[in-house]
């Protein structure tokens, strides 16, 4: 094969350092831009963004060239050096130190969509803590709970 083509679609969640409440719903709206900008800077593609005031969800479309990681904690970084600068609110924003992303199959990516879009109602039923660990075991990945938001 003379070419390489790779779809790397993720799903992935951060929270606030604490799980304390930041991100009003003005600020994740102006959120998507910023990350958009910083993404496509870097070769990714922010697909869609949601989230509540204390997480946030992001679709992504990462390039072959670079490792999860790699796309990923840049946009951590920026956004937490965006926040305190442009948000009274968010003078001592921090970000969890980890996060977690999910592969999402082609097939998947409109139901993820619209799960990451209305994100608001599914915290009408479950906190980010139960959905966190609740992802994290739908997806078979190992964990210590103690240690999941004690950072």
């Amino acid at each position: 094969m003379e070419n390489t083509f790779i779809s790397c679609l993720m799903h992935v969640v951060f929270g606030t350092m604490g799980q304390r409440s930041y991100l009003l719903p003005d600020i994740r709206s102006q959120m998507v831009s910023y990350l958009s900008a910083i993404a496509k800077s870097r070769g990714t593609r922010l697909i869609t963004l949601g989230g509540t005031e204390n997480h946030v969800h992001l679709l992504l479309a990462i390039p072959a060239r670079l490792s999860i990681e790699s796309a990923v904690l840049p946009l951590k970084e920026a956004s937490q050096t965006w926040l305190r600068q442009h948000f009274d609110n968010c003078k001592g924003f921090t970000w969890q130190k980890g996060f977690a992303a999910y592969s999402i199959s082609r097939s998947q990516l409109e139901s993820t969509m619209r799960f990451i879009q209305n994100h608001q109602q599914h915290h009408l039923h479950k906190s980010f803590r139960e959905e966190y660990i609740e992802f994290l075991r739908y997806h078979h990945i190992p964990f210590r709970e103690e240690k999941l938001f004690g950072n």
